[in-house]
């Protein structure tokens, strides 16, 4: 078992790998579902002088707490926020201040959440019986559908991430676990699967 979950993890993390990397730097499927600000640098300038440091920010932010404030003035902060986020603009971002850092840094932990993840994935299949091949495969694409989901949905829904976004990043999911399956299947058989 050990030898399957070994190189089902290590073989299906860098199918996953190699498919993330096609469909983010040869595809354009995730290039058209970013948009663009009118003018960049200016929005690079106001995120600048506002964002008090990196981190995850919401507009309008209800749930700021600033020293000292009393419970009526959250209160009144909560219910201005709802307000201004009904009528818009809203927003969830992202925010580096020192902008992304080194690629290769970046693509090493890409790799290394790849492989736990088909590490993961492998362990959970290892638990099933009686699958035979595309049972295991479809496993493992049933799995990614359920990440998706879990995932994807949440964004789209809440935090309003646009519906093209969402198609793609689920495509893209399921067409790599697809693949990294077909992988995984191979090397990981259950003990009364073939």
């Amino acid at each position: 078992m050990l030898k399957s979950l070994s190189l089902g993890g290590l073989l299906g993390g860098l199918v996953l790998f190699a498919w993330g990397s096609i469909s983010w730097m040869a595809l354009p499927w995730h290039r058209v579902t970013f948009e663009s600000f009118t003018d960049e640098v200016a929005v690079a300038q106001v995120l600048s002088a506002n964002a008090r440091g990196s981190g995850v920010y919401i507009l309008p932010n209800g749930h700021r707490r600033e020293p000292g404030m009393t419970e009526a003035q959250q209160k009144a902060v909560e219910e201005d926020a709802m307000k201004r986020g009904e009528q818009g603009p809203f927003m969830l971002a992202s925010i580096t201040l020192h902008g992304w850092g080194s690629m290769g840094n970046a693509m090493l932990v890409g790799l290394l959440t790849q492989i736990a993840g088909a590490l993961l994935a492998t362990w959970l299949l290892l638990k099933t019986s009686g699958l035979q091949y595309w049972g295991r495969v479809g496993f493992l694409v049933i799995f990614a559908l359920t990440v998706a989901v879990l995932a994807y949905v949440p964004y789209w829904n809440w935090w309003h991430f646009s519906t093209n976004y969402t198609l793609v990043a689920f495509a893209d999911l399921l067409i790599g676990w697809f693949l990294a399956g077909l992988v995984i299947a191979k090397v990981a058989s259950s003990p009364s699967g073939t």
